[in-house]
Order: structure tokens, then C-alpha cells, then sequence
């Protein structure tokens, strides 16, 4: 019991007291390496389903908004229980810790179950409402039915793997995801190919891989080894702590929810240009997040020495990280985005099956989302510092006003007036028009606490 206490605090001290680009870096490398495993196996299920046709790389792109939606209501419960993980736990508040990391995981898990339970039961009308054109909608089926089987594990992974990030762990939290990543990459092609199961092969590669991240992450809780415990006994009895996980986490998942009905209109949107387009920008899709990849870790290192520099209440250090996390990120997502746009053309035929159309038209989108990155990294800097500090209302206004007053009206609308070069402009005009109000808003609460403290 000493021992675990010594280590806690051990912790503790590291984490408010070591320097920020050091600690920031050695919480960074390990959640970017996790974040590229996770893109690097969904690439390998578009670059072996690329193998079975254009339709089935567009099937692919139209599920991937289910996992986008997955993806939000688990960051959304994952990213809220970890900010308050790492608050209380700044704050030397460990049994409210407890209570939150708790709290948020098996509400993660109840709600996956909800959106599998739903999903299955009204699969073609969903498939349809996603982008699926009538050659789409048989493939995308067939992948999305083990995807959404596996939608409650997929959901509280991410949160246990926030948790684990929140206090520190990152290491553990990457390990979790190699072992699911490396079983995806070894099954796909056994699933497809091997036992002729073709695209729903893929699905059940993905899925039976997140079920592996779940289990290996469970685990070191399950081992004792982590400051905070995961328990049934631990959930929240009163509504106040579900409230706090909800409106701390209330940005996360406007920023995924964002993401998912963007991405939604912009399948729809395409549609109208065939099959091709709307294949093309689900590669394009995947090799942005690939690099995007470098921006979320760097945020995950960001967010628990927010959290516990707010918690302990040093302000020049929340603000030294932040600026730390700013520069680095955005410096290798400009690096990232000149050699995607200069490979764009060989990346899309990697991912892509022989169809000379595609890669046209894959390269051209690729290199207009890769305009984007050095933008989107900012905003994703920005709304993670006030995620962190729970200024929630101004992390949610960011990111909803990029996403639903300025990209996605851009979708509807460009398409109209340029046609497939409207399309392609509505990204990086929106993360461009993005940028500017993120940067004046942590200018001006910068200003404000500079402000605050000299009084």
C-alpha cells in the first residue's frame, strides 16, 4: 500500500513539477504511435478491400461514419472521465477519480450497446442515410455488420485508453493498441482472401481487433498497477458526476459528431459525382487522419499536464504548454502535409484498385485536404485546452461553429457554384476561417488570466 502511495505521488510530482516540453514529448510519442496504429489498420482494410473494387473502397468510406460516431461517444465519455481524472488526481482527490474513470467507462459501454442494438435493427435505411448509392449498399452491409456488433467494445476502449493517458500511462495505453492494430493487419487479409469472405472479412478483422484492444487494455486495470480503479462499485449513485463527464466531454463529442455529419453530406455531396469521388475522398480520408495521427497525440499529451497545471493552478505553466504543444504539432503537420501533396498521386494508387480514373481525381482531393492539416492541428491544440481547464462552452463553440456554420454549409454550397473543385475547397477554407477564431480565443483567455493574476 506504500508503495502504490509512493508511486502516486511520484506521479504527481512528475507531472506538475517536470519540464513541460520533456514531460509533454514523453506523454506525446507514445499516444502518436497509438493513433498511427489505429490509422495504419484502418488503411489496411481500405488498402486490401481496394483489391475488391471501387464500389467496395466506397463502402468502406460510408461506414466509416459509424465508427466516427463510435468514436465520438467514446471520446465523449472517455475524454470527459480523463479530464476529470486528471483534475481530481491533480488536485489529490483520488476517490473522486476512481468514481469518474468509472463512471465514464461503463457509460461508454452502454451507449456503443445502444447504437449496436439500433444500427443493426434499421441497416439499409442507415446504410442509405449515410451515402450508400445503390452498387455501394450491398458492401457496405456486409462490412458494417460486425462493426456494429463490436460498437460497445470500440466505445469503452477509447475510454479506458483515455483514462490510462490522463494519469500518465501512455505507454500502457499505446501497448493496448498494438496488440489490437498488429491482429487486424495479420487478419485481414487471412478473412478476406484466405477464407473468400471478402469486404464483410474486413469488417470482421476490424472488429474482432477492437475486442482485443478492449481486453488488453482492461487489463492493467484488472492488474491493480494504475492510479485509478475501475469498478462497478466505483459508478457515480448521484447525477452530478454523470453531469460533469457529460459537459466536460460535451466538446469532444461536438468535435466527432462534427466530424461524422460532415463527413456524411460530403459522401452524400460526392455521390453526385459517381462512386469514384466518393472512393476518393474515403482515401483521402484515411491518409489525413494518418497524419492527423501526430496532431491528436501531441493534444493527448497536452491534456493531462493541462489538466493537472489548471488542477495546482500554475497558469504560466498551462500557458508554456500550450505553446509547447502549438509549435511542435504544427510544425510536423506542415512537414506531413508538403510530402503527402507530394506523393499524392503514388499514395492514392497504393490504396486504390487499377482504375486510373480514381487516381486522378484521389490525388487532386488528397492534395487539397493536406492544405488543411496545419490549420486543424491548431484548433484541435485550442479545443483541447479548454477541454482540459473545463471551459467547456468555449471548446464546444469552436469546434461547432467550424463544423456546422462554416464546413459543412461550405459542402453544401461550393459543390453548387464549382462542382467537384467547390468540394474539394470546403475543407481548407473551413479549418482556415477555423484557425483565425481559434487563435484569437486563446489569445484572448491568455490575455484574461494574465490579467487575473497581476490583480
Amino acid at each position: 500500500m506504500n508503495s502504490t502511495s509512493e508511486q502516486q505521488d511520484a506521479q504527481h510530482l512528475r507531472m506538475t513539477t517536470a519540464p513541460v516540453p520533456g514531460l509533454i514529448l514523453s506523454l506525446s510519442v507514445p499516444s502518436i504511435i497509438t493513433c498511427i496504429i489505429t490509422s495504419v489498420y484502418n488503411m489496411a482494410d481500405t488498402f486490401f478491400v481496394a483489391q475488391l473494387g471501387t464500389a467496395a473502397v466506397a463502402a468502406v468510406g460510408v461506414v466509416f461514419s459509424i465508427s466516427s460516431v463510435l468514436s465520438a461517444l467514446g471520446f465523449w465519455m472517455g475524454t470527459g472521465g480523463s479530464s476529470l481524472v486528471s483534475l481530481y488526481l491533480g488536485a489529490r482527490e483520488k476517490e473522486k477519480a476512481h468514481c469518474a474513470a468509472s463512471t465514464g467507462f461503463f457509460l461508454a459501454l452502454g451507449l456503443g450497446g445502444v447504437i449496436a442494438a439500433g444500427g443493426l435493427l434499421a441497416l439499409e435505411p442507415l446504410m442509405r442515410l449515410l451515402g450508400s448509392t445503390d452498387t455501394i449498399l450491398p458492401e457496405a452491409e456486409a462490412y458494417a455488420v460486425p462493426i456494429l456488433l463490436a460498437a460497445p467494445f470500440q466505445c469503452s476502449s477509447l475510454a479506458l485508453a483515455q483514462c490510462l493517458r490522463a494519469e500518465g500511462k501512455s505507454k500502457e495505453s499505446m501497448a493496448g493498441q498494438l496488440a489490437g492494430g498488429l491482429l487486424n493487419i495479420v487478419l485481414d487479409p487471412l478473412f478476406i482472401y484466405t477464407l473468400g469472405m471478402g469486404i464483410r472479412g474486413a469488417g470482421a478483422a476490424t472488429a474482432l481487433s477492437q475486442v482485443m484492444v478492449w481486453a488488453a487494455l482492461l487489463w492493467f486495470y484488472v492488474r491493480g498497477k494504475t492510479s485509478v480503479r475501475i469498478s462497478v462499485r466505483q459508478v457515480a449513485r448521484t447525477p452530478r458526476m454523470v453531469k460533469l463527464i457529460f459537459t466536460t466531454g460535451f466538446p469532444s463529442l461536438c468535435r466527432h459528431c462534427g466530424n461524422a455529419l460532415a463527413t456524411i453530406v460530403l459522401n452524400r455531396a460526392a455521390g453526385g459525382f459517381g462512386d469514384a469521388a466518393i472512393a476518393a475522398f474515403s482515401i483521402a480520408s484515411r491518409v489525413s487522419g494518418l497524419a492527423l495521427s501526430v496532431s491528436i497525440g501531441f493534444v493527448q499529451g497536452l491534456q493531462p499536464v493541462a489538466g493537472y497545471a489548471h488542477g495546482s493552478k500554475d497558469h504560466a505553466r498551462l500557458k508554456s504548454a500550450f505553446r509547447f504543444c502549438c509549435a511542435a504539432s504544427m510544425s510536423a503537420l506542415t512537414a506531413l502535409a508538403v510530402i503527402i501533396a507530394a506523393a499524392a498521386p503514388w499514395i492514392v494508387r497504393m490504396l486504390s484498385p487499377s482504375d486510373g480514373g480514381l487516381v486522378e481525381t484521389g490525388a487532386a482531393v488528397l492534395r487539397a485536404t493536406s492544405i488543411a492539416l496545419p490549420f486543424t492541428t491548431f484548433i484541435n491544440c485550442t479545443g483541447t485546452l479548454f477541454q482540459a481547464i473545463r471551459e467547456s462552452a468555449r471548446s464546444s463553440a469552436l469546434v461547432l461553429g467550424k463544423q456546422m456554420c462554416i464546413y459543412i454549409p461550405l459542402l453544401l454550397a461550393l459543390p453548387r457554384a464549382w462542382g467537384m473543385n467547390g468540394l474539394m475547397a470546403a475543407m481548407p477554407l473551413a479549418d482556415a476561417l477555423g484557425f483565425l477564431a481559434a487563435l484569437w480565443m486563446a489569445r484572448s483567455y491568455f490575455a484574461y488570466t494574465a490579467t487575473v493574476a497581476e490583480l
